[in-house]
């Protein structure tokens, strides 16, 4: 029985992220979440106590896999290198991802714009965690001297993390245009970084 409730959340969460990402927040319908994951609404609901908390696991399981994909390539190359270094390529990879994944972006990028208090709340946690861990980088090179900043870390942190929101902005408004020589993110974060590895 554990293994056949495992089995319907698993296709429940699995249905909502596609909704969710082909459809928005607002035009995902949790009667249309539990027809196309072939549960009643009474089972959905049994899984997920409403719209927001679907919401929110679609968007942990794009940030799951997020993480996955954007930091396996990381950790594996780059032992050693600098913060700076390290971000610059997490946010490449990030920006990468964004193109192969536009449905887990649309998730990811919702969870910024939503106003549902919940999900808000959520997701100031979920940044403040990222800035922290973005610090502690860059704090651990400014102690071995790798690294001089004109602003401190907490605030350096942050503003990876607004360009890191621009960056999936402008590569799905790219993408909607379906431009092919449009924003190139690659060539925006060479240009960060060199900007700011000089200030």
């Amino acid at each position: 029985m554990a293994d056949d409730d495992d089995e319907k959340r698993e296709r429940i969460l699995k249905t909502a992220v596609k909704l969710f990402g082909r459809e928005g927040y607002y035009g995902t319908r949790m009667s249309e979440v539990a027809r196309q994951s072939r549960v009643s609404p009474k089972t959905l609901y049994r899984y997920f106590s409403g719209k927001t908390e679907l919401f929110i696991a679609s968007r942990d399981a794009a940030m799951d896999r997020l993480i996955r994909e954007i930091l396996a390539p990381v950790q594996q190359g780059l032992t050693g290198e600098s913060s700076f270094t390290v971000i610059k390529e997490i946010l490449k990879s990030y920006s990468d991802f964004i193109r192969r994944n536009r449905g887990l972006a649309r998730i990811l990028a919702e969870a910024v714009a939503i106003v549902d208090e919940v999900i808000k709340a959520d997701e100031i946690e979920t940044f403040t965690n990222g800035a922290a861990a973005i610090a502690w980088l860059i704090d651990t090179d400014v102690r071995e001297g790798r690294l001089k900043l004109v602003a401190d870390a907490d605030k350096t942190s942050w503003l990876f993390l607004s360009l890191a929101a621009l960056l999936t902005y402008s590569v799905l408004l790219d993408l909607d245009r379906k431009s092919v020589a449009g924003f190139d993110p690659n060539f925006a974060l060479d240009v960060f970084f060199d900007v700011m590895q000089q200030a």
